[in-house]
């Protein structure tokens, strides 16, 4: 097979615009389509996961991918968004005489195109820092101690995290409780054990840090406790509700809803940040997702805030904090071995069975009437995953947009670089995403023996990997430690960068967090911490219970 050669894949027909359809050019999976201003082809496979693009969408010169949402740049190949990491092969196409020829070499556009693909920040860059990063001296690895809450409580440690990725990129970490796990904090790494499914498993030891047996791990086994192809398919369900085409549909009401809640809460002089704007925004917009009764939406945060809060006790209670609750079996078999996760199991299953009873456009709707492997979710099933969507839908959000004003306050020239510059809202949220991550790790177990930077990670072997980390690598952010609301390109992690994990909710959540941006232009130079923010006590999630913000006159 030449790549110089014209494929003639016959009479051109009447394809319609934006249609997309799969050809075998001499073995090759080809997707082709019909644009505007003429032909586009490109190989049929997304570069992030084994998934045909020719099931996707067209939509004009952007090419979105049906499983997880990467966008393509079809004149080019360039990555618009993740999860792909690596460009796509564009393809020449023409139209002669009414046929469609191929051929399986980049046009002209992709040929030349400048890909920003530097795999690492020059070490002149890195030495150019106008921001130094965390104090180090004195430390020593020994001094690390990743469970301790009362750090994690009081700030993110990112010395110990910097410490790490220079001394010990792969480092073992004993713990009290358990029987210990492994490290990766820099960015490549975090990236490849996302990548590894197979080798780094979601499914065998779940992903949360505790011991739990088999049966433990089946019985509160979500979609994110799961591997492909199980993971394909359970994502499938709801997946076409979060496409970057369908999230846009959203923006005019999320900037209503936006627009509304901020012109609420600045009409006191002060308020709780967290209460008033940053719960309200995303459990508004997913409760219309979802379809639920919008008056629930603060028992629905309640509850979530007890299920992800399950270290602090000012939480869920002195008796109820994750070491009392690992002691009861029974718990051990629930989410997050939360006894708040039965109240919100069985706030899905009366919805569900209200959906089923009287169907409606909506994510919920569709979870009940879905099939996986020709049988519709149990019960159970779909209570896992209603406590899910619920959670992951309002809490992460929740969390980078207070963590985000809190970051924006303290550092006042890029609010104002930001005020002075909207169209900078884009850039800005991936940047608080980076720097705001709402999950500091998650966890993997090691499904065969491995050797990674000359240590042995053993099959059954507890792995964790480090977003709180990986988002400030000095090894691919360029002044890593500065905030800045411009930063391009911004790779960040924070939704789980080149895995099948890619975060379901990335489009939705990066367009409430730059509208929030573009809406609270008018109030950034109103607004003033009125006290210190309580943090969660948590090495989990990185979040915010309580900002008191004063309005200046």
């Amino acid at each position: 097979m030449s790549d110089a050669a014209w494929y003639d894949l016959g009479p051109v027909g009447d394809a319609p615009l934006w249609a997309l359809r799969q050809v075998d050019v001499e073995g090759r999976l080809v997707c082709i389509g019909r644009a505007p201003d003429g032909w586009v082809a490109f190989q049929d496979t997304c570069t992030h996961e084994d998934c045909a693009l020719s099931d996707g969408e067209l939509d004009g010169s952007v090419v979105v991918c049906p499983c997880h949402g990467s966008e393509f740049d079809v004149r080019t190949g360039d990555v618009l968004c993740p999860p792909a990491l690596d460009p796509l092969p564009i393809y020449e196409a023409q139209e002669e005489e009414g046929r469609l020829l191929v051929r399986l070499a980049p046009p002209a556009a992709a040929a030349e195109a400048v890909h920003e693909r530097e795999d690492h920040v020059p070490e002149a860059v890195a030495r150019a820092a106008t921001v130094a990063g965390p104090d180090t001296s004195g430390l020593v690895l020994d001094d690390v101690d990743l469970d301790d809450l009362d750090v994690w409580e009081e700030r993110v440690p990112y010395e110990w995290l910097t410490l790490l990725r220079r001394e010990a990129p792969l480092h073992w970490h004993p713990e009290e409780h358990g029987r210990g796990y492994w490290v990766f904090t820099r960015y490549d790494d975090v990236v490849q054990v996302s990548k590894d499914w197979q080798t780094y498993s979601s499914e065998l030891g779940g992903t949360s840090l505790q011991d739990l047996t088999p049966a433990e791990v089946e019985a509160r086994k979500s979609m994110i406790d799961t591997d492909p192809p199980a993971h394909t398919r359970l994502r499938a369900l709801v997946n076409k509700g979060f496409t970057p085409r369908v999230v846009t549909t959203y923006e005019a009401r999320i900037r209503a809803l936006a627009s509304g809640i901020l012109a609420q809460a600045f009409a006191q002089d002060e308020f709780d940040w967290v209460d008033a704007v940053a719960s309200e925004i995303p459990m508004w917009v997913f409760s219309e997702i979802m379809g639920l009764p919008i008056e629930d939406r603060r028992l629905l945060i309640e509850l979530g805030d007890k299920i992800l809060g399950n270290t602090d006790p000012e939480v869920v209670g002195a008796a109820n904090t994750l070491d009392r609750a690992l002691d009861d079996p029974e718990l051990r078999l629930l989410p997050f071995s939360s006894p708040f996760s039965l109240d919100l199991i069985e706030y899905g299953r009366t919805l569900g069975e209200a959906r089923r009873r009287e169907p409606r456009d909506d994510i919920t709707t569709r979870l009940v009437e879905a099939e996986v492997d020709g049988s519709r979710l149990s019960e159970h099933e779909f209570g896992l995953f209603f406590i899910l969507l619920t959670t992951a839908g309002n809490e992460t959000t929740r969390h980078t947009i207070s963590l985000g004003l809190l970051d924006l306050l303290a550092h006042p020239e890029e609010a104002a670089r930001l005020a002075a510059d909207p169209s900078l809202a884009g850039t800005a949220a991936d940047e608080i995403l980076r720097r705001a991550h709402p999950v500091h790790h998650f966890r993997r177990t090691a499904t065969r023996d491995v050797v990674v930077h000359g240590r042995r990670i053993a099959a059954g072997d507890k792995v964790t990997i480090w977003y709180a980390s990986g988002n400030f690598d000095e090894d691919r952010f360029p002044d890593p430690f500065r905030m800045d609301v411009g930063r391009t390109p911004n790779r960040h992690l924070t939704f789980g960068l080149g895995g099948p994990h890619f975060c379901l909710g990335a489009h939705l959540a990066k367009l409430e967090v730059k509208i929030w941006l573009e809406e609270m232009i008018p109030y950034l130079d109103r607004i003033e911490l009125a006290g210190t923010p309580t943090r969660l006590r948590s090495n989990f999630f990185n979040g915010i219970k309580r900002m008191p913000v004063r309005v200046r006159a």
